[in-house]
């Protein structure tokens, strides 16, 4: 199980230092630094906006075995927006901020939920939590 998480990260590593590089000499390298502080302080905004609370909703509503509503699914997947924001990189930023569209984040919504009732029918309620 080791092994493909360390090459999962090590290939994730090595594309987005390839497209950092590419956008430098495509703008220049102050305009990319600013683009990456630019996307993490919008980052720590949504992650404040979106907090604990939400998370604590989730791993409710998971332990009582339903999926969670519409509202929570929302603020998880505005969750992971602000973690992919938070990462300097361009396909992490350019993730986050698909999943901040509104127009788009209803897909990553649909994948979510269907991935907790996959996991919830399977009985591998929990994700992350444990008590």
């Amino acid at each position: 199980m080791l092994l493909p998480v360390a090459a999962f990260f090590a290939v994730g590593t090595g594309i987005e230092l390839y497209g950092l590089k590419w956008v430098s000499d495509s703008i220049s390298i102050i305009n990319t630094i600013s683009w990456v502080m630019f996307s993490f302080l919008i980052g720590i905004i949504v992650s404040r906006s979106y907090g604990n609370e939400c998370f604590e909703r989730i791993q409710r509503s998971l332990k009582s075995r339903e999926a969670p509503p519409e509202d929570v699914l929302n603020g998880a997947v505005m969750s992971l927006c602000s973690m992919l924001l938070i990462t300097p990189g361009v396909v992490t930023d350019t993730i986050g901020l698909l999943i901040m569209i509104p127009v788009t984040r209803g897909m990553f919504k649909d994948m979510a939920l269907s991935l907790t009732r996959k996991r919830i029918q399977s009985g591998q309620g929990y994700f992350f939590f444990k008590d």
